[in-house]
C-alpha cells in the first residue's frame, strides 16, 4: 500500500530522484525506508563509531534484499588516502563506495543556511555530489 502512494508521488512529481534523508541508526522510520528503497546509500564517516554502527544497517538491508546497495564516505579528512579508505570500506562491507566526500570548511561554514552546491559549486565535495546525483538518475 506504502509502495503504491510513493509511486503514485513520485510520477505526480515527475521525479528522476526521491532521496529521504532518515535520522542515524535503526529505527521504525529507517527500517520502512530500507524496505522500499530501490537504492540504499548509507553515508559512513571514516571513524571507528561510524563503521560499528554502518555493519549493522548494512546486515539488515542485505536480508531484507535492497536492489543496490550503495556507500557514501562523508567528511574525510583531506591527508587520507582515498584509494586506500575506498578499498578499506568495501571490503568491510561488501558493497561499492560511490564517492568519498572530503571535510569541507566551505560546508561547515555555511552551516545549513543554503544550498552547498549552489553556493560553492567548484568545490570537490559538489563534484562528488554531483557524480552521485548523475548516478542515481542513470540508475
Amino acid at each position: 500500500m506504502l509502495n503504491d502512494g510513493l509511486y503514485d508521488l513520485i510520477d505526480a512529481l515527475d521525479l528522476d530522484v526521491l532521496m529521504i534523508d532518515t535520522h542515524p541508526g535503526l529505527n521504525d522510520e529507517t527500517l520502512l525506508s530500507i524496505t522500499i528503497s530501490e537504492y540504499l546509500i548509507i553515508i559512513l564517516r571514516p571513524d571507528q563509531q561510524d563503521f560499528q554502527g554502518t555493519s549493522v544497517t548494512v546486515e539488515i538491508a542485505k536480508k531484507l534484499d535492497v536492489p543496490n546497495l550503495i556507500l557514501l564516505v562523508n567528511k574525510a579528512p583531506q591527508m587520507f588516502d582515498f584509494v586506500a579508505l575506498k578499498k578499506q570500506v568495501e571490503s568491510t562491507y561488501d558493497a561499492p563506495v560511490a564517492a568519498i566526500i572530503p571535510h569541507s570548511d566551505e560546508m561547515m561554514a555555511l552551516g545549513s543556511k543554503g544550498i552547498f552546491v549552489l553556493h560553492h559549486p567548484d568545490t570537490e565535495v559538489a563534484r562528488k555530489l554531483q557524480i552521485l546525483a548523475d548516478m542515481l538518475a542513470d540508475g
